[in-house]
This record gives structure tokens, sequence and C-alpha cells, in this order.
């Protein structure tokens, strides 16, 4: 079983997704959740969403700062799955 978060948009409508991967920053103590709906961008490529998790609450990402760390982190995780589970043939 996948873990899930649901996330309602402006309209009320709620949308499940499958959470990436998930942790806690050491630089600033906040916990981070990415999640996709495997949809794919122009290039191809799945779309991640991040957020902030504040208790039960989920709140944007606050700064850049905070992004580019989310984004390398997930560069960081598909590089070393691609790694792990590609096969040269």
């Amino acid at each position: 079983m996948k873990d899930t978060i649901t996330i309602k948009n402006d309209l009320g409508e709620e949308k499940t997704f499958d959470i990436v991967f998930s942790f806690i920053s050491k630089d600033t103590n906040k916990e981070y959740i990415t999640y996709t709906d495997y949809t794919k961008d122009y290039k191809g490529n799945i779309k991640c969403y991040s957020v902030m998790k504040d208790g039960e609450r989920l709140l944007p990402v606050e700064t850049e700062k905070e992004l580019l760390f989310i984004n390398e982190t997930l560069k960081t995780i598909t590089s070393d799955l691609q790694e792990k589970y590609v096969t040269n043939e």
C-alpha cells in the first residue's frame, strides 16, 4: 500500500496523490512532503509538487531556497534509483 496525501483545491474538490518522499530538514526544522499524480510535463517528466507540513496543516513552501533544496533532494533520489534499477544492456 502506497502512502498518499489528499489535497483540496481552491474549489474545495479533493484529490489524492502518492507521496514520493517526506523529510524533516535539519536546517529549517520543518517537515516537507513531495507528492505526485503521475501527470507529465511537456518534456515527459513526471510532475511533482511539494508542501510544508505544520501539524495537520499543509502550507506552501515559503522560500526559493527551500524549494531548491527539495528539488536537489528529489534529483538525488531519482538519480540513485536510476543507478540501482536501470540495467545496462
